[in-house]
């Protein structure tokens, strides 16, 4: 007797207290029974309104917080190789500029103290990040040039799209740089495009017909009957010709002939080769 009773007073001491659910029932009826505690429950009640809505106000702001992120992230790839290349050289100009001023500005205070063989070494240094700041400006024009090409590629392609055609632009692959375009047909024929703005040679044809045996080895599901190199000249008009298995055309020919390629059996390029 005495050891059930001794287990009965630990299973007292040790009992769990009631459900939350059970506490805020009593609370309730303690409430309604006493007219004290109605402020009390409209105080808890106000407590757990706060506490969701700022919860909601969190998870909200973490949302936006994230499609501002995917936002920017889009906009980075939307840019093209050529345009984020143009700001990259345009960056190294501004900072070879402004060391340029700084340190002839220092050249300048030097020899007004006195320190003349210092004050040139110092005005030298300026104008030869002068001269750096000029190349990197220029080569930023020149890529500023590309991209305004790749940019009329684009909007030249746009229309494929509400033709079924799907279109990829600025594609990462192996190789140095990017894939300019890849416009992918329903038919299951891909044309891999390497944009050029007036000229070529040999190691351009030779980059973009690497790029198709690439996307026939990599993308297979973009490209089921194979893959077609084209190289699309933006400032010249009238040209359609082949060369090393890469269609050379203009940009006034290329909705034709990309259109045509949709529809073929067997395009220049096969798979794999």
């Amino acid at each position: 007797m005495a050891l059930a009773a001794c287990r009965q007073r630990m299973a007292v001491g040790v009992a769990r207290p009631p459900p939350l659910t059970e506490r805020l029932a009593s609370r309730r009826d303690s409430a309604r029974s006493d007219p004290s505690g109605d402020a009390a429950a409209a105080g808890e009640a106000a407590w757990m309104a706060h506490f969701r809505g700022r919860r909601g106000r969190t998870r909200a702001g973490a949302a936006a917080c994230r499609s501002t992120r995917g936002s920017a992230s889009e906009r980075g790839r939307q840019l093209n190789y050529a345009r984020r290349q143009q700001y990259r050289r345009l960056s190294h100009a501004s900072n070879a500029a402004l060391g340029s001023a700084v340190t002839a500005l220092l050249g300048l205070v030097v020899g007004g103290a006195g320190a003349g063989p210092l004050a040139g070494l110092l005005l030298l240094t300026a104008v030869g990040l002068g001269l750096y700041a000029r190349h990197w400006l220029s080569l930023a024009l020149r890529s500023r040039v590309g991209a305004r090409s790749e940019d009329e590629v684009r909007h030249g392609l746009a229309p494929l799209q509400a033709e079924g055609w799907r279109l990829r632009h600025s594609l990462p692959w192996q190789g140095r740089g990017d894939i300019d375009s890849v416009a992918i047909a329903p038919t299951g024929v891909a044309v891999a495009i390497e944009t050029k703005t007036r000229s070529y040679d040999v190691r351009h044809l030779a980059r973009v017909h690497e790029q198709a045996v690439w996307l026939s080895r990599r993308r297979r599901r973009w490209c089921r009957h194979g893959v077609l190199a084209l190289s699309c000249l933006v400032r010249v008009r009238g040209v359609q010709r082949v060369e090393d298995d890469v269609l050379v055309v203009s940009i006034d020919r290329l909705m034709p002939v990309v259109r045509s390629a949709a529809g073929a059996v067997r395009p220049p390029l096969r798979r794999g080769r």
